[in-house]
């Protein structure tokens, strides 16, 4: 399990860079949402299995070279000697221990953030059941800095106290698309499995880069989809709202609409990025290949190497009392006669003669025995050692780690001064759109002021009658733009009353239309209600022919 756990971890960091060095042309060439969906491959090694048990190699290696068959069976039963087990030590286990607590602590921590932030930005917001739409809820709260998507199960948007002063129309329209994206393609579940990623790798700084690098694809992808059949003024309107969007970091599992790690490549995309459904699907099936070939080139087989260590621990420990009896390779007693055939009856086990039948070379003729020097002691196995391209291979590998560790370094600090830059000019762009706003709120002010003027003069204009057949006389007429007409009557000339009440009726119902669809305006709901009243109650008496 440890050797599975190990193998893992290197091979999902491996991965994580191979998908940071080809991210940017993919999305390039293919689209950003490609490039988001090859985060699959380090997420989906996280969860692949070892593979399974294989075939284990006989662990043979650890036998003699050649074994003397006659000095074996004649050899006496030795005395039992005891298996050698190696010290075990509690430094895989520390290490583990200490792996799984930092990992618990930093999850804890982020889920711990992630709820207080929605919590208190929950506690006092307003619902907008007028823009609920795929059962996603939207509501208003003042702690909310910018649009931004929350919950799995129930699935949320808050939107921004000032919501109405801050955006337009279409960028109002636009902001709430953009995280309804996030909830139908299941964002919010994604951030929480990056999460736990992240914090299986608490200790590796590829990881926080990737995951950085994450979630900007994941804003990014977000960005197209909305996009994807947009005209100009859309893309416009978008990228205001997304500047006016701008915010600090949010909890790393929240899904903002501004959230100021990339704009500059945002806006960039927003203005060369065109939606091609053929470059689309050949994206798609080129990043399904090498997420496939990446699984199965970094498949581990943890369990079979620890199978195989298991068998030839077993092997060393049955062939401990074998190897020291057969290793001086003495010399023979004789066999000539019959007599001494009973001899065989002492090999301790038959599992002594199988495994020396194992090595079918012949049996070396004995040296002469030396009567002045004394019989050699016993020589001790000699302990298996490490094959030297295997060494290599791990130098190779602790080599290529530490460089990758300070390449990562190098590129987070460019990416910090970066964002730094990209903040300032987000700030610089923010202060702009602000003056801009006012700007064209004081316009909508004014031109509110002067519907409301009109809509007010029109209710109050005094509709005038038919002069009586051969009366004389004079009166005035106010129109909708305050204009006076000074009419006579005598001579036989009579006013069209019906012509009049029809262009009056037109008038109202223009200003009416004017008021009701100009909710950009500085009127208040109440005054905006009593408007509408007032011209109602108009057109109801001039409809009535009052």
């Amino acid at each position: 399990m440890i050797s599975w756990a190990v193998e893992t971890l290197i091979a999902s960091s491996i991965l994580m860079l191979a998908v940071l060095a080809i991210r940017v042309p993919v999305a390039r060439h293919f689209g950003p949402h490609i490039a988001y969906g090859l985060w699959l491959l380090p997420g989906l090694r996280m969860l692949l299995p070892p593979l399974p048990e294989q075939v284990t190699p006989k662990p043979l290696h650890i036998l003699p070279t050649q074994i003397d068959l006659q000095a074996l069976l004649m050899a006496p039963d030795p005395a039992p000697i005891a298996a050698v087990v190696e010290p075990w030590t509690e430094w895989p286990l520390l290490f583990g221990c200490l792996w799984v607590a930092g990992g618990l602590g930093f999850l804890a921590w982020h889920i711990v953030s992630y709820r207080r932030f929605v919590r208190g930005a929950m506690a006092d917001a307003t619902q907008l059941p007028r823009f609920d739409r795929d059962g996603v809820e939207v509501c208003a709260s003042p702690s909310a800095p910018g649009p931004f998507a929350a919950g799995i199960f129930l699935k949320t948007i808050v939107l921004p106290q000032d919501y109405r002063h801050r955006y337009g129309g279409d960028e109002l329209r636009l902001a709430i698309e953009h995280e309804v994206q996030h909830h139908r393609r299941c964002d919010m579940s994604a951030n929480f499995f990056a999460l736990v990623v992240l914090a299986l790798h608490w200790w590796n700084p590829i990881a926080y880069f990737a995951h950085r690098a994450f979630r900007q694809d994941q804003e990014l992808a977000c960005d197209a989809l909305v996009l994807a059949r947009a005209t100009p003024d859309e893309r416009h309107a978008y990228g205001s709202a997304l500047l006016k969007s701008a915010c600090d970091r949010l909890p790393v599992a929240a899904c903002a609409l501004g959230a100021g790690d990339d704009l500059k490549r945002r806006l960039r995309m927003m203005k060369t990025y065109r939606w091609n459904p053929a470059r689309t699907r050949t994206g798609g099936l080129i990043a399904a290949t090498l997420v496939g070939a990446g699984l199965m080139l970094t498949a581990s087989n943890g369990i079979a190497a620890e199978t195989s260590k298991k068998v030839e621990e077993q092997v060393r420990t049955a062939l401990a009392p074998v190897v020291p009896a057969i290793a001086p390779m003495a010399a023979p007693a004789p066999v000539a006669t019959v007599a001494s055939v009973p001899a065989v009856a002492s090999v301790p086990s038959v599992e002594r003669t199988e495994l020396a039948l194992l090595h079918p070379h012949p049996p070396v003729p004995p040296a002469p025995p030396s009567a002045a020097a004394p019989p050699a002691p016993p020589a001790p196995p000699a302990p298996p050692s490490w094959d030297d391209d295997d060494a290599i291979n791990h130098e190779e590998l602790s080599r290529e780690i530490r460089e990758s560790v300070a390449e990562a370094r190098r590129d987070a600090a460019e990416a910090r001064a970066e964002a730094l830059r990209d903040a300032a000019e987000a700030r610089r762009e923010a202060m702009r759109a602000g003056e801009e706003a006012r700007r064209e709120a004081s316009r909508a002010r004014t031109e509110a002021q002067r519907v409301a003027a009109r809509a007010r003069t029109i209710s109050h204009t005094v509709t005038p009658g038919r002069c009586a057949a051969g009366s004389r006389g004079e009166f005035e007429i106010v129109d909708d733009e305050g204009h006076r007409t000074a009419w006579k009557c005598g001579g036989g000339f009579t006013v069209d009353r019906a012509n009049m009440r029809r262009e009056m009726i037109s008038a109202l119902e223009e200003a009416r239309r004017d008021i009701a669809h100009d909710l950009d305006s500085d009127l208040t709901r109440e005054a905006r209600t009593q408007a509408l009243s007032a011209i109602d109650r108009k057109l109801a008496q001039l409809r009535a022919g009052k």
